[in-house]
């Protein structure tokens, strides 16, 4: 029985590392690059990158220490700890993948792969149990405290 247990945590953290990655491809070679945005946390940190060029990884991890802190009370730990790796792989992911070239310069073309990229990343993330900090711990909490949908609530705060 313990194996088990360890074989599905084992696979939860790789669907983390999975989900984070892809998460970060269509962030840092469709959308911005192409200077597209998502919503939540994600878009404003590409805000602030357009304007001001700070780090948008740096700045998604920064903006999600207040989040943290009010999910560490709010969440159960393990929900938590499994956030914080995916938050951090997913920032690092981003800042490492800045730095190669974009995978298309049509703006259209990003938005729609970049689209898809990004929802099957964070489908990949939520079914782990974990999140990417930011609204995903705020659509989880209204998850925890009401009756709305993970989904239904990410989409109404972003």
């Amino acid at each position: 029985m313990v194996l088990g247990n360890v074989k599905k945590y084992a696979l939860e953290y790789i669907y983390i590392i999975i989900g984070a990655f892809l998460m970060a491809v269509s962030t840092a070679l469709f959308l911005l690059p192409n200077q597209l945005s998502t919503g939540g946390i994600s878009g404003i940190s590409t805000i602030l990158y357009y304007l001001c060029n700070y780090p948008v990884g740096l700045t998604m991890l920064l903006i999600n220490v207040p989040l943290f802190v009010i999910a560490m009370v709010k969440v159960n730990k393990r929900l938590f700890f499994k956030s914080i790796l995916g938050t951090v792989l997913l920032s690092v992911f981003i800042d490492l993948l800045g730095n190669l070239s974009p995978i298309t310069n049509d703006r259209f073309l990003a938005c729609i792969y970049g689209g898809i990229i990004m929802g099957i990343g964070t489908a990949i993330i939520l079914k782990a149990g974990a999140s990417t900090g930011g609204t995903d711990i705020i659509a989880k909490l209204l998850n925890k405290y009401t009756t709305f949908n993970i989904g239904i609530s990410l989409a109404i705060i972003d």
